[in-house]
């Protein structure tokens, strides 16, 4: 019983940083049961994540291995307000600047791909 219940605790994110590093960097090992532990639910960040899911799988075998041994690299992290904090990052495998919106939820913190891959306003 007591691994049942520290394994739930874990999935939980108890703050912004741990939201969305445990979601990147779970992607970045090819986690994606554990990534999406980290996600919003709904139909737009579903749609989302598939999307994230099959650039991953998209990678030659070599490129996986060079991301999954990659370095996590955080730029920076903005706190909007005491619900929302965004993170800079890239990787040390492709080095792209990217951006995730981390939402507090009864659930824990958890990453709004939505923001974060959905068209800039």
């Amino acid at each position: 019983m007591v691994s049942c219940s520290s394994q739930t605790s874990g999935e939980q994110a108890d703050n912004a940083i741990e939201g969305g590093r445990n979601f990147i960097e779970n992607y970045m090992k090819g986690d994606m049961k554990k990534a999406k532990l980290y996600i919003v639910e709904g139909p737009e960040n579903k749609a989302h994540f598939e999307k994230l899911i099959n650039e991953y799988f998209g990678l030659d075998k070599e490129g996986r291995m060079q991301l999954r041994l990659a370095s996590l690299q955080i730029d920076e992290i903005k706190t909007i307000n005491e619900q929302t904090t965004v993170f800079y990052y890239r990787n040390s495998f492709d080095k792209i600047p990217r951006w995730l919106k981390v939402i507090s939820t009864p659930q824990g913190w958890k990453v709004d791909l939505k923001y974060s891959y959905g068209p800039k306003i």
